[in-house]
């Protein structure tokens, strides 16, 4: 992977982060979580005050790259690991002292929502799909990614997301308080995130640093309190059965067969 796969420019008092890899989706290897953590900190240190993720090729994300996974879950080291590039891009989006606008084209799956989920606003096409299929691949969010999405939905959406793993509309995201604005077309994405980080960019820096710490601590961090260990639970189910047919049903592009071991 090269820093093109994942790349920030700035304008004005912006910052723009791409993902670049529409032949996979905007799928992301763990490489690409890494340069994306990268990526926030030099927006974050070159004084812009806002940032906008988007993906190029008609997509936001589509998660993780699954065809990497039986390299990079092959143990549990490297399962924590993995787990670790993800969580730890998430993360810093929420611990960021300025605001993160989400622009979302045709998919935002697994842990591509998981990345939208940690933004502080999300701007959805239309023809966008929303979805966490983690009970389809037979692995396990994290507490911090669930918690992201039980703050924004509550607990009935997100059991129905978590639980079924279906993908759903924009419309059903913004009913559910997933999604912040939808716009009609691809055309209008770019433009109106934009909008919105120029918006952010004129209000109080310091007003927003305290917005969104007081959020932060009232909400989510009362969530995490009781996590002790979040990547050695999530991580254990790379060691199961149902994940390795998952994958290979995935390579075979078949329905898994799942046998609950």
């Amino acid at each position: 992977m090269d820093d093109r796969t994942v790349s920030l420019e700035i304008q004005e008092r912006v910052g723009w982060i791409w993902i670049n890899r529409p032949e996979k989706r905007n799928a992301m290897p763990d490489a690409a979580w890494q340069r994306l953590s990268q990526c926030l900190r030099e927006a974050e240190a070159a004084g812009v005050r806002a940032i906008i993720i988007s993906g190029r090729g008609g997509y936001f994300a589509a998660g993780a790259d699954i065809v990497e996974f039986e390299e990079t879950k092959a143990t549990p080291e490297a399962a924590r690991a993995s787990f670790a590039s993800v969580d730890g891009a998430c993360h810093l989006i929420r611990t960021l002292s300025i605001p993160v606008v989400a622009g979302i084209d045709g998919y935002a799956v697994g842990a591509g929502l998981e990345l939208a989920a940690s933004c502080d606003i999300r701007i959805v096409t239309q023809g966008a799909r929303l979805g966490i299929t983690a009970s389809k691949m037979g692995i396990t969010p994290g507490y911090g990614h669930i918690a992201r999405l039980w703050e924004l939905v509550g607990t009935a959406h997100a059991l129905d997301l978590l639980l079924t793993g279906r993908l759903i509309t924009a419309q059903d995201g913004w009913r559910m308080g997933l999604v912040t604005e939808v716009v009609e077309s691809s055309d209008l994405l770019w433009p109106t995130c934009q909008r919105w980080a120029a918006m952010l960019a004129e209000r109080a820096p310091l007003t927003v640093r305290w917005v969104k710490q007081a959020i932060r601590s009232m909400v989510f961090d009362g969530l995490m309190r009781e996590v002790t260990d979040d990547a050695g639970e999530a991580t254990l189910c790379y060691a199961t059965e149902d994940f390795h047919e998952a994958v290979q049903a995935f390579r075979e592009r078949r329905s898994p067969t799942f046998r609950g071991r």
